[in-house]
């Protein structure tokens, strides 16, 4: 590989950690240290579409997205359109979880190396009412969440513990959702407080958010928390970091190449993909593309 071009999200930690240097010079440097050019373009939603194109008319090995999860759905939904050119991640986000999935290592200068040998590969994408993600969608109260997590950034400790006591006050008074979620055909009716559409099933494993063994395997995975009170979330919570979610009679998982998510009192709905956060009209669509996304798989999973 002799030339990539990269989109950075300069508010990265992990780039702002460094003082001594601007982020597109840490990167310059990042890959030129190992002999390869780059051409860096700054994460910037109101010009991203004109960005990528202009750094694709360079022809480069492969277009790199320095950032998080937000970051690189919003330029992979870009790249979709120019085939043959692999996408590859530097993960400098909260959670990274394409990142984790496609065996990208954590810290900056692993992640180059592997990239700069990795192979390419194709991956699913997932769309909701059109608009695609790439790991998760997120429904109920779990967007609400977010909102919360999103403030406490960069907060200071008085700020963040209020942000605390906000989050546990959802906890307790989010009431169970009434939704109708329609897989391949099926209809489930159900009651709940949360519920994540994923594109492809999760792993059994335990993690904040579990990966995925397959990136390819043309499905949509559904999982519907089924808890009546507050103290049946907080197992069902403990078992995700356990990693003994997957046997759990209160979480409910249906997997198929459509889903549709149905309510008969709202709308509008919030919906987390892949971090970002929209309203939505219901009901919300959810459809795989089978091995739409060429990207650069250091690791096995995809």
């Amino acid at each position: 590989m002799k030339r990539v071009a990269v989109v950075y999200n300069a508010r990265s930690g992990a780039l702002l950690a460094r003082a001594d240097a601007s982020p597109e010079d840490q990167l310059t440097e990042l890959f030129r240290a190992r002999g390869v050019q780059a051409d860096l373009k700054p994460f910037d939603m109101s010009t991203l579409t004109a960005d990528v194109r202009e750094l694709l008319t360079n022809e480069p090995d492969a277009l790199v997205v320095a950032g998080g999860d937000g970051t690189v759905r919003a330029v992979a939904e870009r790249v979709l359109a120019h085939e043959g050119v692999p996408l590859g991640i530097l993960p400098l986000g909260t959670m990274n979880l394409l990142a984790r999935d496609l065996g990208v290592p954590g810290d900056l200068e692993g992640a180059a190396d592997a990239l700069l040998d990795a192979p390419v590969d194709r991956i699913d994408i997932a769309t909701v009412n059109g608009e695609p993600f790439l790991h998760s969608s997120m429904l109920a109260m779990l967007p609400h969440l977010g909102r919360i997590r999103e403030r406490s950034r960069g907060g200071k400790v008085f700020g963040k513990v209020r942000l605390v006591e906000k989050a546990l006050r959802l906890v307790r008074r989010y009431p169970r959702m009434p939704l109708t979620i329609v897989v391949d055909g099926q209809e489930h009716t159900i009651r709940t407080r949360a519920v994540v559409v994923a594109c492809n099933p999760l792993a059994a494993g335990p993690a904040p958010i579990p990966g995925r063994e397959r990136l390819d395997a043309g499905l949509v995975a559904v999982y519907v928390t089924l808890e009546r009170t507050s103290w049946d979330l907080v197992e069902v919570v403990a078992k995700l970091f356990n990693g003994g979610w997957r046997q759990d009679e209160r979480i409910r998982a249906y997997e198929g190449k459509t889903v549709e998510v149905r309510s008969s009192k709202l709308a509008l709905m919030s919906v987390m993909s892949d971090g970002e956060i929209a309203q939505l009209t219901t009901p919300l669509r959810y459809e795989i593309r089978p091995r739409a996304l060429a990207v650069l798989a250091p690791g096995a999973a995809a």
